[in-house]
C-alpha cells in the first residue's frame, strides 16, 4: 500500500512538473507586440514628465507659501518686540505685557499634552495589539475619528458643563487642562495607531520567537520603531493645544491677570490675549498683535524642536 501511495504522489508531482513547464513555455512564445493595446492619450515618457512637473510645482507653492508667511510674520512682528512687552510685569507703569501669557501658555501646553499622550498611546497600543476585530473595536475606531473633526468650540461647552459645573472645578487651568486633552486625545489616538501599523509583523514574530513576552515586544521593539510616527502626532497636538482659544474661552482663561496664582485659579494665555487685542484694542496697537502674534509661533516651535531632538537622541541611543 505505501509503495502504490508512492507512486501515485510521484506521478502528481510529474504531471504538475510538466503543466507548470509548459504553461511556461506557451508565456514565453507569447508575442506582446501582437497583443491589442489600450489607446493612451500621451505616451508614458510625456505623462512621466508632466506628473514630475505638478508633483514639484505643489512642492515648491507650499514651500513658497510658508516662507512668505514666515518672512511676514517676522518683520511685522519684530517692529513691536520689547523687553518690556516680554518681560516686565504688568503694573500701572506698563502699557504691554504678556509675560504672564506666556508663562499660562507653557503651562497649558504642558499640562494638556501631559494628560492626553499617556491615554492616548496606551488607547492605540491596546486598541492595535490587543484588541480583536469586531463590531465593538469598529464603532470605537469610528468614534475616534468622528472625535478628531469636532469643533473646538464643542470641546470648550463639554468642558465648562462637565468639568467647571458638574465636577465642580471651577474655571482653572486644570479644567482647562481636561477639556485640551480631550480634544486632543483623538489626534494622539489615531497618529499613534498608524504608526504602530507600520511596524513590519516580522519584528513582532522574530520577539515573540526569541521568548520575550507580548508586552516585552511593544515596550522594546514595536514602540522604539513606531516613534517617529507617534512624535507627529505630538507634534500636531502640541500646535493644536498651543492655538486654541474657543475651546479653553469658557473654561479659565482670563486677559488682564497679572501673574500665574495657582493651578485651581483662572489663567491668561498668549492666544486669548491676541485674540481681544484684535476686537478691542485700537489699530495704534497693530505692532503689538504682530509681535504676540510672533511670539506664539516661536513657543510651538520651540517645543516642536524640543520633541525632535528627544526623539533623535532616542533613535542615536537605540543604534
Amino acid at each position: 500500500m505505501d509503495k502504490s501511495q508512492n507512486k501515485q504522489s510521484t506521478i502528481k508531482d510529474n504531471d504538475k512538473t510538466e503543466s507548470t513547464q509548459s504553461e511556461i513555455t506557451s508565456f514565453q512564445s507569447v508575442d506582446f507586440d501582437a497583443l491589442p493595446k489600450k489607446r493612451r492619450l500621451m505616451q508614458p515618457k510625456i505623462s512621466q514628465k508632466l506628473t514630475f512637473i505638478m508633483l514639484a510645482s505643489s512642492a515648491a507653492f507650499i514651500f513658497l507659501i510658508l516662507v512668505s508667511f514666515i518672512l511676514i510674520l517676522v518683520i511685522n512682528g519684530s517692529r513691536g518686540l520689547s523687553f518690556q512687552l516680554l518681560f516686565m510685569k504688568p503694573g500701572p507703569e506698563v502699557e504691554w505685557s504678556i509675560r504672564p501669557a506666556i508663562i499660562g501658555t507653557i503651562l497649558l501646553i504642558l499640562g494638556a499634552v501631559g494628560l492626553a499622550l499617556p491615554l492616548g498611546l496606551a488607547a492605540a497600543i491596546y486598541l492595535n495589539e490587543y484588541a480583536k476585530g469586531g463590531i465593538i473595536v469598529t464603532i470605537i475606531n469610528q468614534g475616534i475619528n468622528n472625535l478628531a473633526g469636532v469643533p473646538s468650540i464643542v470641546f470648550g461647552i463639554f468642558g465648562y458643563a462637565f468639568f467647571v459645573l458638574a465636577l465642580g472645578i471651577g474655571k482653572s487651568l486644570v479644567a482647562a487642562w481636561l477639556t485640551l486633552a480631550c480634544m486632543i486625545l483623538p489626534t494622539i489616538i489615531r497618529t499613534s495607531q498608524e504608526a504602530l501599523k507600520t511596524v513590519p509583523p516580522d519584528y513582532r514574530d522574530g520577539s515573540l520567537a526569541l521568548g520575550a513576552t507580548k508586552w516585552q515586544t511593544i515596550r522594546h521593539v514595536i514602540l522604539p520603531a513606531a516613534l517617529p510616527g507617534i512624535t507627529t502626532g505630538v507634534i500636531l497636538a502640541l500646535g493644536r493645544a498651543a492655538g486654541e482659544t474657543a475651546a479653553i474661552l469658557f473654561v479659565g482663561v482670563a486677559t488682564g491677570v497679572p501673574a500665574f496664582s495657582g493651578f485651581l485659579s483662572r489663567f491668561p494665555a498668549i492666544p486669548f490675549e491676541l485674540y481681544m487685542m484684535a476686537i478691542s484694542a485700537p489699530s495704534s496697537t497693530r505692532n503689538i498683535q504682530w509681535a504676540i502674534a510672533l511670539v506664539l509661533v516661536v513657543i510651538v516651535f520651540a517645543f516642536n524642536l524640543s520633541v525632535i531632538i528627544l526623539r533623535n537622541r532616542s533613535e542615536k541611543e537605540k543604534h
